[in-house]
């Protein structure tokens, strides 16, 4: 068992660490699994996985893609890696799976991220002379993310969405900063988070709100340990004056990292 965000690795446990059962059967649906399934279902097809783990040799993306191409292979299995920017004008049937995991990512985008992942993925079919068919497998069929990108429909999408993000006071209504510490030293970063907090909080305007400092989503990364607070208000030139205000002849310890980070893309 790998992390790739962390690091952390281990062999697969034979018992339960709780309750010691050696009862323990594999579950979801990684690309290996759903590589092992296919083989299994499929056993006559020339099947190809395309993944971090698989795609490690120099140039082995490219030939894998131009064998596709080429009708040399019949499925091709994969991570987000395949789901943009290819045009296969072969390809009749493309399967989403788990299409809605980006949902569950605490993330104010993750509704628009999941809407563009599936239009583009959904893009890949019938871009030839042959009709496409597209199978999504979902666990909220009715999200609005998954009912609009079922039916490419950007203008439905956008006016919920936007809608949505007036009420909680999100881009493009109001702004916001995401500040981060991270450190190899976790009680370092999260201490010099808690510094910079108090420090915000002290003259703080009216219109300017900040959380409380909590461990990042992803709170270990590359070794690095990472913690994050959230500055919001309706003007991005207040926010800005008042961040400017308060970094001025503020110091942090040499291994700790400060960034912040206007209107945030990922709030990881």
């Amino acid at each position: 068992l790998l992390c790739h965000i962390c690091g952390f690795s281990q062999l697969p446990p034979r018992k339960c660490p709780e309750c010691s059962s050696s009862s323990i059967v594999n579950a979801g649906y990684g690309t290996e699994r759903a590589e092992e399934i296919l083989r299994q279902v499929f056993t006559s097809a020339r099947i190809a996985r395309v993944d971090t783990d698989s795609m490690r040799r120099k140039n082995q993306l490219r030939d894998t893609l131009n064998a596709f191409r080429a009708k040399k292979i019949d499925i091709l299995l994969g991570t987000q890696m395949i789901a943009k920017g290819l045009h296969f004008p072969n390809v009749t049937l493309v399967g989403i799976l788990n299409s809605d995991v980006g949902l569950y990512i605490p993330d104010l985008r993750a509704g628009e991220r999941t809407f563009q992942l599936l239009t583009q993925v959904a893009g890949r079919a019938g871009r030839g002379e042959l009709e496409g068919e597209v199978i999504v497998q979902t666990y909220t069929p009715h999200h609005p993310a998954i009912q609009f990108g079922r039916h490419h429909d950007y203008e439905g999408f956008a006016e919920q969405e936007l809608a949505m993000r007036r009420h909680f006071e999100h881009p493009p209504f109001f702004h916001l900063a995401l500040i981060t510490s991270r450190s190899v030293h976790q009680q370092r970063a999260e201490f010099s988070l808690k510094t910079l907090h108090a420090r915000l909080k002290k003259g703080l305007p009216e219109e300017i709100s900040v959380t409380e400092p909590l461990p990042s989503p992803l709170v270990k990364s590359h070794d690095q340990w990472r913690f994050q607070l959230v500055l919001k208000s309706k003007s991005a030139r207040g926010l800005a004056r008042h961040i400017r205000k308060v970094m001025k002849g503020l110091t942090f310890p040499p291994d700790v990292i400060v960034t912040i980070d206007i209107n945030p893309y990922n709030m990881g």
